[in-house]
């Protein structure tokens, strides 16, 4: 199997994605005073009944004809007609499907957002079944059917069923991929052949749990994986040391190299009370990282991956998913299940049981300050932005939509953008700021107060803190545009003054220090 990235991944719905119990299913029918067609599910004989429905057909057409059969003659002659309401029918049909497992979606997530292949479901399904699963199934994690798969084909929708050739020909007609770049996964042998009369790679999976050990043997085979792992938060100069480091050990061994991170803080799920203090929210995190290396998996850190133990992870997530034969691992690094005291030791002895060669890089001191996400925090508490800027290797910044303000500014002749930060963003303390403006792609002087305007406090909640920015030599209107703030140096704290005269008076004099400095 050439598992080359332009490959489109078919899969079949039933058996190959979702889970399938046909007793379940049978014990259902006869529950509900059905169990004379019990059989179409026993003997998956689903032409007979099913076809109209796959087709497109009503559901309500599919419960008169499932009572029509039911319907029982005793020895008298007598027919007793089956009182199943349209609501028992769907539901004892819908008892054969029993659910995804998360390790299928989570694979497939990977093979779609991590490898970049293209994937897609065609099935010969009917609505109850596929409205069933969106709703109860592919919720996983907060995510949607169109998070794992670029296309859906249905029968019901398309009105052709696997193995007619019709429907294949419409998969690559939608998809724009010829038939020899389409990898097709389905338990039924004979649309396997409806594939490969197409010219389709056709697997034939029976029981509809080969395929992932196939495809991640083939991955792993192609190409194995040195990762890294982490929180990341902040993305400083110990970081940029382990990644760069990350991408010399994989050029050294051929390998492919990977940052695996997280979407939270792991302290989120077990203390109500704390609130994260962000350095760079997910999408600054992701963005910084993906400058340094191309492939870069964010986990959905919840209460199921956090049960998980190191050695599980290394297993089922490094090894089996990922394909990770290193791992590269921060001085200070820990992960696996909470309250497990672990050491390198310990991660050193799995990784050799499970194949994975693990190291230990050193951790890395600027101007002699040990390095460290909490470091870096608590320097832009105190408003060390000078600190900040040498810990991170580039300036501390804010990145926010502009927003109306009171305009106080601009009476003054400073008129100012003022910008709302994400949720649970650091910001530096209150004061005047020296800053860099990032607009687009262009970078331009100017100053920042952040604080609560106490010159103007009769017109603000005492409490609520203000991002204001003046932009030197630029007049152009930003409301509702994107802008980034980047924290040079503090000036001062932020003061209340007399009037808005003399508060005018300090502004000239703040701007004359940062425009000559």
């Amino acid at each position: 199997m050439n598992l080359s990235s332009n490959k489109l991944l078919l899969f079949d719905f039933g058996c190959v994605i979702v889970d399938l119990d046909k007793q379940r299913c049978v014990n259902a029918l006869y529950k509900i005073g059905c169990g004379a067609i019990a059989g179409y599910v026993d003997e998956h004989r689903s032409e007979d009944l099913f076809h109209e429905i796959e087709l497109g057909g009503k559901t309500e057409d599919f419960c008169d004809e499932a009572r029509r059969q039911s319907a029982v003659t005793d020895e008298n002659g007598v027919v007793h007609p089956c009182t199943a309401s349209n609501e028992d029918i769907i539901w004892a049909w819908n008892e054969l499907l029993t659910g995804i497992s998360k390790e299928k979606l989570r694979f497939i997530k990977h093979l779609h957002d991590d490898l970049g292949y293209k994937t897609a479901i065609l099935s010969n399904t009917n609505w109850m079944h596929w409205n069933l699963s969106v709703e109860k199934f592919f919720g996983v994690d907060g995510y949607k059917v169109e998070d794992y798969f670029d296309y859906v084909f249905l029968s019901c929708e398309l009105g052709i069923v696997k193995p007619d050739e019709r429907i294949f020909q419409h998969v690559m007609d939608k998809t724009g991929v010829k038939a020899e770049d389409i990898i097709f996964f389905d338990d039924s042998a004979r649309n396997c052949e409806g594939a490969k009369r197409m010219g389709i790679n056709a697997i034939h999976d029976p029981l509809g749990n080969a395929w992932m050990q196939l495809l991640r043997k083939e991955i792993t085979s192609k190409n194995s994986v040195a990762a890294v792992i982490g929180n990341f938060d902040g993305v400083h100069c110990g970081h940029l040391y382990v990644i760069n480091r990350l991408k010399e050990v994989a050029a050294k061994y051929n390998m492919t190299p990977l940052i695996v991170t997280f979407d939270k803080h792991p302290r989120e799920l077990f203390d109500s009370t704390f609130t994260p203090q962000l350095l760079t929210t997910l999408e600054e995190k992701k963005a910084l990282l993906e400058k340094e290396v191309e492939n870069v998996a964010v986990l959905n850190f919840n209460h199921e991956l956090a049960q998980v133990t190191a050695y599980d992870f290394m297993k089922h997530y490094l090894r089996d998913e990922y394909g990770v034969h290193l791992l590269l691992l921060g001085y200070d690094n820990r992960f696996g299940k909470r309250n497990v005291q672990e050491t390198f030791e310990d991660y050193h002895r799995y990784g050799n049981e499970l194949g994975i060669r693990v190291i230990l890089a050193n951790p890395v001191d600027v101007g002699g300050v040990r390095v460290s996400s909490s470091q870096v925090r608590h320097a832009v508490v105190d408003g060390r932005m000078e600190e900040v800027t040498m810990s991170l290797g580039r300036p501390y910044s804010v990145t926010g939509t502009v927003v109306d303000g009171h305009k106080e500014g601009r009476h003054l002749g400073f008129p100012t953008a003022n910008i709302m930060p994400p949720e649970h963003k650091l910001l530096p303390p209150n004061g005047v700021y020296a800053v860099n403006v990032v607009i687009d792609t262009l970078k331009y002087k100017g100053m920042t107060n952040i604080g609560t305007r106490p010159t103007y406090h009769d017109a603000e909640p005492a409490k609520r803190v203000t991002i204001e920015t003046n932009i030197f030599d630029f007049n152009e209107d930003l409301y509702g545009r994107v802008i980034t703030v980047e924290f040079l140096h503090k000036v001062r704290d932020e003061q209340q003054f007399s009037s808005p005269e003399a508060l005018k008076e300090q502004i000239e004099k703040d701007k004359f220090l940062i425009s000559n400095s």
